[in-house]
């Protein structure tokens, strides 16, 4: 994909398919599901729309966290580079403003190469690693 031979286009911003974590408790996510940041030049902030949920669980929220690790990667407070909220008003597919402006760029306070989590009720459902769109 890097080296030119995907026929996808890009659309820039950044992505990540996080995939369910293996897991007996409920809530589970049952697929994988994405989740895309752009900037959003008109307000300055970061939008996020995510696919793969049926509905907005209430109390879920993403955190993206400072390491890249998807095996030893910790949940603790110190990890947390950024955490947001999904508005129980949001749909699958439509953007939502994240009322701030993520770095969306490599290094840093970067996303890109950071592990992002999707949690729910305390319990993360979904890991993945943030990319270029």
């Amino acid at each position: 994909m890097c080296n030119g031979t995907s026929s996808r286009t890009s659309q820039g911003g950044s992505i990540a398919v996080l995939q369910p974590k293996p897991s007996s408790q409920r809530p589970q996510l049952h697929r994988e599901l994405s989740l895309r940041l752009a900037a959003d030049a008109i307000n300055g902030h970061t939008t996020a729309t995510f696919e793969g949920l049926e509905a907005s669980p209430l109390g879920s929220y993403f955190v993206i966290h400072r390491d890249g690790d998807l095996v030893t990667g910790s949940h603790s407070e110190s990890s947390i580079l950024h955490r947001f909220a999904v508005p129980q008003t949001a749909h699958q597919g439509n953007a939502f403003d994240l009322n701030q402006r993520l770095d969306l760029g490599v290094g840093g306070d970067g996303v890109i190469g950071r592990r992002v989590s999707f949690v729910n009720e305390q319990t993360v459902l979904g890991e993945g690693i943030i990319g270029w769109n």
